[in-house]
């Protein structure tokens, strides 16, 4: 799909530690129309608020083109959940874990407000499968898909959401089925990363042949989880184990490194995840932007 250009509608402190921005126009209604995909990356605008994107003339430029050709441009690249579409309204709203100023996307959302733009550059991802049991759990940087997964499972859903947060302060109302329990764990303050609670926590979930399992935190931890899950013999078509962060990596460090622990066998040929399928389209989606920026 082309690239797009969005425009706040409104923002809004969920909890201390988490910002949604919504987004509202006729971009975003066309971007819902083209599917509501669960990812979406978004292009950030340099310090100045332009974008300076160039005119890629590769009609096949993908992530390893851009990172050769434009690597200041893929810095500004990132992948985030939507937390909601609304295609009634033609909004659609993210949440940002807020750590400050310093952040890209973080110091971005601080300083978001109606009438900010933040470039789009595309969709996708793998839904949950139907299942019996559930087993989801994230850290706060997977808080914003959970909600979302929350919100979409069958109302005869049945299983346990495992969140770890900072401290109580971090706690969100979450819509979901009767069915589902939701357990916070604390850290009590303690950094993000530097723990097992939320491994702990699924070791000591009951599997069934009818378990599907969502995961998706810090590295180390999600090695964790995926390896208890596989020596409980949970078969990977029923998993999806993804590390969002790891601790004293950036972003794109990570995704470079380690392809953000993906084991690609939790990937049949037609789901396949965002980064693995969807990444060749940023090239185009960037070409897209481009036309709409050149005035920046």
């Amino acid at each position: 799909m082309p690239a797009l250009l969005f425009t706040v509608q409104s923002v809004e402190d969920v909890t201390p530690h988490m910002r949604r921005v919504t987004f509202a126009g006729d971009p975003v209604a066309a971007y819902i129309a083209t599917g509501q995909f669960p990812n979406i990356k978004l292009i950030f605008p340099r310090d100045d608020g332009g974008y300076g994107v160039p005119e890629l003339d590769d009609p096949d430029c993908g992530e390893d083109t851009l990172i050769r050709t434009r690597p200041e441009l893929h810095e500004r690249v990132r992948t985030y959940t939507v937390r909601r579409f609304d295609a009634d309204s033609s909004t659609l709203s993210i949440d940002f874990v807020m750590h400050g100023d310093e952040g890209l996307a973080s110091g971005w959302a601080a300083r978001a407000q109606p009438g900010t733009t933040l470039g789009i550059a595309g969709g996708g991802g793998r839904s949950l499968s139907l299942a019996g049991d559930y087993v989801i759990a994230g850290d706060e940087t997977a808080l914003p898909a959970i909600g979302n997964i929350l919100e979409n499972l069958p109302a005869e859903a049945r299983g346990t959401a495992y969140v770890e947060i900072c401290d109580d302060s971090a706690r969100q109302e979450l819509t979901r089925p009767e069915g589902i329990e939701l357990r916070w764990l604390s850290r009590e303050g303690a950094p993000a990363g530097t723990g097992t609670l939320l491994s702990d926590a699924v070791a000591a979930h009951p599997l069934t042949e009818a378990t599907f399992a969502w995961a998706a935190a810090e590295s180390a931890q999600v090695l964790a989880i995926r390896k208890d899950l596989r020596k409980r013999g949970l078969a990977r078509r029923s998993m999806l184990v993804i590390g969002y962060w790891r601790r004293g990596l950036t972003e794109n460090g990570y995704a470079k490194k380690a392809n953000h622990d993906r084991d690609l066998r939790e990937y049949d040929d037609h789901e396949h995840d965002h980064d693995h399928e969807h990444e060749p389209r940023v090239g185009a989606a960037v070409r897209g932007l481009a036309a709409r920026l050149r005035r920046h």
